[in-house]
């Protein structure tokens, strides 16, 4: 009994995380996903924006600038795996949402750092007088960590019990030996019948 209420702890414990998880991305998307800068003549000109929204563009859609647009799709994992873990206590069979709602929101991540990187390859491709400096914004790496925590904590989700033996059931073999026909006649310790004939007076 037990090792299943250590099971089950942990898929409490898993349950929690997968919650946390959840709520970390979604406040990543609120978060800064990116910067772009530049210092022209002592003056710096910046761009910043979340996964929804642009907050500051001082270079007026020079560049062609955009947010990243990965708030829907992490917002739909988060409530995939919130919903998982909640329903879970009830119906343990949807606790397979925590691993698709993870693998989706892993996704998001992955392709929020390959979008940042293709903007720094692209505008490292334009001929500028003045450096543009491009940074990762705590968005997608509270995004990312929010990834990693919600795959550990699905995978603690997925917790099974284990069959837990009977108490005081015998280890190792047990041999029962069973007789094709009975037979009455006694077998004494010597492993064999005796054949006892009455004495003659």
């Amino acid at each position: 009994m037990t090792v299943t209420g250590s099971l089950t702890t942990r898929r409490v414990f898993g349950a929690v995380l997968v919650v946390v998880a959840a709520a970390l991305g979604v406040a990543a998307t609120f978060l800064s996903a990116y910067t772009v800068q530049v210092v022209v003549n002592g003056r710096t000109l910046r761009f910043e924006a979340t996964s929804w929204l642009v907050e500051r563009d001082d270079f007026r859609d020079v560049l062609m600038l955009e947010p990243l647009e990965f708030g829907e799709p992490a917002v739909a994992a988060a409530l995939i795996m919130a919903l998982s873990a909640v329903l879970a206590f009830r119906v343990p069979a949807v606790r397979v949402g925590s691993l698709l709602g993870a693998g989706l929101l892993a996704g998001v991540a992955w392709s929020a750092v390959t979008r940042v990187q293709g903007l720094v390859d692209r505008l490292a491709e334009l001929e500028s007088p003045v450096t543009i400096e491009v940074a990762q914004g705590d968005g997608v790496t509270m995004l990312i960590v929010a990834a990693g925590v919600a795959v550990v904590a699905a995978v603690l989700h997925q917790e099974l019990p284990r069959a837990v033996q009977a108490e005081g059931t015998a280890e190792g073999v047990v041999i029962h030996q069973i007789d094709d026909e009975a037979d009455d006649t006694d077998t004494p310790p010597y492993g064999y019948p005796v054949i006892v004939e009455p004495k003659s007076d």
